[in-house]
């Protein structure tokens, strides 16, 4: 590069010219060197630049006059990590504090591996937060929308590499609603009942949104009152309890005085966090709500409990955690139901836990059923159309889970061979291949089918973009299914058609023959062969390595002249990746 000295003063000045000693960065004239520069004039100075690797370089160039001192930063900026993340996340419309999920392909685009770390602000989230991806693979990457409150949210993901360049973001937006999930009836009313009896009212939590409603039974109706509640027990109770039940006032002597203080400053913590940590549960000593999603004891002693195994076939399916335990008096358990459904349709089943002391065992009825999993693609035909023997083409598709579940994935494709396929990039570097002039012959079928991502995990109402990369080393039209196979589920549960029609272009030469007049013996000679391809799709070429005998008279590929006097002819031959008849002819000709 060139840069120019000016002199905007009105009389001559002469500059010094100078930089450290380095590998990369060199004057093109010798270092220190003086330069007069005439008033309004400008001199050159040239700096080259010689890299040893693919990174980022720095340096500088003094100049030195006799007034001041002008230091020129250089900087070289090397390869960089490109992350493809979108401008723009849009989630649209979104039930009221449920999360929903995007999941984004993320490729490196650039040069250069990136350790990346992404950031966010509630009610967005992203996982993973940090990782490295090499040039040019892919991660997946999930954005988490959880509102609290229903409105229009916004937010930024920013993105930032290691290996520097600017820091990019993603504008994140998204509106939360309240679907359609209500109570059967705003009051109950229960029949007259005599004391120590009971009686009993059913209402109905309807569901009428096209997602899995979490319920629990509260004691206050808004998050507000719950922590006014929580701060009034905080200031009531707690100090008390730690007076009147720990610390005796025998028990309050000099000695012991910053051990109970301690220990006063451990329990208020504890007691504070327990606080925090109730749930606020519905409980009453008069009205009863079943189900209540926990395990409540309701007595005035502590509850050891037991859950009794069940004996019938969908009863195994069942696991729940923890099996046994002690519930605190007034406390309450939480008890984590898995179901692993082995059947469709629906079912009923009865548990009991049983409690010590109690003579009837505690009793929870599941009621539920079971329905297939739900997956779709976005399309129902995948057409790459006319596509060229040896050359890789992409197409894209979205794989939904519309369950109430996470679904694990695998993908496969239908009658793709083992062995991989052969890239027309890869065959150009193979000029001695017999492919050129016999086609490719593969000891199994070609694996011409590439997916990205091959498997994964799709979240409930989440969605997975699929890369489907064809390429083709047979000529012959294509009709594939594209496969989903469901851990746990089934294989095939799910499947997209794939075609295609695989050609070779046929090129063609500019003119049969190849004239090369009058020529001199043994002196070399370079004619221009043009190859032409009038179709509307890439093809690959390659020169056939000439057979040569001893007594050839001309030889093309070679350095060497030719060799003997006379008129002569030979066949320069052209393979085309993928055709199997006879290579392009193009007859050389002349006289010597």
């Amino acid at each position: 590069m060139v840069l120019s000295l000016m002199n905007k003063d009105k009389i001559l000045h002469v500059v010094k010219v100078s930089m450290e000693s380095s590998p990369y960065f060199q004057l093109v004239s010798s270092s220190d060197a003086y330069r007069a520069v005439p008033p309004g004039a400008s001199a050159p100075v040239r700096i080259r630049f010689t890299p040893s690797k693919n990174k980022d370089y720095c340096h500088e160039l003094v100049c030195l006059t006799a007034r001041e001192r002008i230091v020129v930063p250089i900087r070289a900026i090397g390869a960089r990590a490109v992350l493809d993340f979108p401008a723009q996340l849009d989630f649209s419309k979104c039930p009221v504090k449920v999360s929903t999920q995007q999941t984004l392909l993320v490729r490196n685009v650039g040069a250069r591996a990136a350790r990346y770390q992404l950031s966010t602000q509630s009610p967005f989230s992203v996982v993973p937060a940090t990782g490295a991806l090499g040039a040019g693979d892919t991660v997946q990457v999930t954005v988490a929308f959880h509102p609290l409150a229903s409105g229009a949210h916004c937010g930024s993901l920013a993105v930032c590499c290691s290996s520097g360049g600017e820091r990019i973001h993603t504008k994140l937006q998204g509106e939360a609603v309240d679907v359609n999930v209500g109570l059967s009836t705003n009051s109950v009313e229960l029949d007259k009942t005599f004391t120590t009896m009971s009686s009993h009212r059913t209402l109905f939590i309807e569901n009428r949104s096209n997602i899995t409603a979490h319920f629990q039974w509260k004691a206050f109706a808004t998050e507000e009152e719950e922590n006014e509640e929580k701060r009034r027990q905080c200031l009531l109770w707690l100090p008390k309890e730690v007076s009147q039940e720990n610390f005796p006032e025998e028990k309050q002597t000099e000695k012991v005085k910053g051990h109970h203080s301690a220990l006063l400053s451990s329990m208020v913590q504890e007691k504070m966090a327990k606080v925090q940590d109730d749930p606020m549960l519905f409980s009453d000593d008069i009205f009863f709500i079943e189900p209540m999603v926990k395990l409540m004891n309701q007595g005035a002693i502590d509850a050891s409990f037991t859950c009794l195994p069940s004996a019938t076939n969908l009863g195994l399916c069942f696991k729940f955690a923890p099996e046994e335990g002690i519930i605190a008096a007034g406390g309450s358990q939480s008890v984590q139901i898995s179901f692993s459904a082995t059947v469709l349709g629906s079912f009923e089943e009865q548990f009991q836990f049983s409690v010590a002391g109690s003579p009837a065992p505690a009793i929870l009825t599941i009621k539920g059923s079971v329905t297939a999993p739900s997956l779709q693609f976005d399309l129902a035909e995948l057409d790459f159309g006319d596509i060229s023997f040896g050359f890789p083409y992409t197409q894209r598709c979205r794989l939904t889970n519309s369950s109430a579940v996470p679904l694990t994935f695998q993908l496969r494709m239908s009658d793709d061979g083992t062995q991989p396929a052969v890239d027309s990039v890869d065959q150009i570097r193979r000029d001695t291949d017999p492919a050129w002039s016999k086609g490719i012959h593969f000891y199994v079928e070609p694996r011409e089918f590439t997916i990205n991502p091959s498997q994964g995990t799709i979240l409930p109402q989440g969605h997975q973009d699929i890369e489907v990369t064809l390429c083709s080393n047979t000529v012959m039209e294509f009709y594939r299914r594209l496969l989903v196979d469901l851990e746990g589920i089934g294989k095939g549960v799910a499947a997209l058609i794939i075609t295609a029609r695989c050609l070779v272009p046929e090129l063609q030469v500019s003119s049969p023959v190849l004239l090369c007049d009058e020529c001199h013996l043994k002196v070399p000679y370079e004619r221009k062969i043009l190859i032409m391809n009038p179709s509307h799709l890439p093809g690959c070429y390659g020169l056939i390595p000439q057979k040569r005998k001893e007594d050839s008279a001309v030889l093309y590929s070679s350095p060497k002249p030719l060799q003997a006097l006379g008129a002569h002819r030979t066949d320069v031959l052209i393979g085309v990746f993928g055709d199997e008849r006879n290579p392009l002819p193009s007859i050389s000709a002349g006289e010597w």
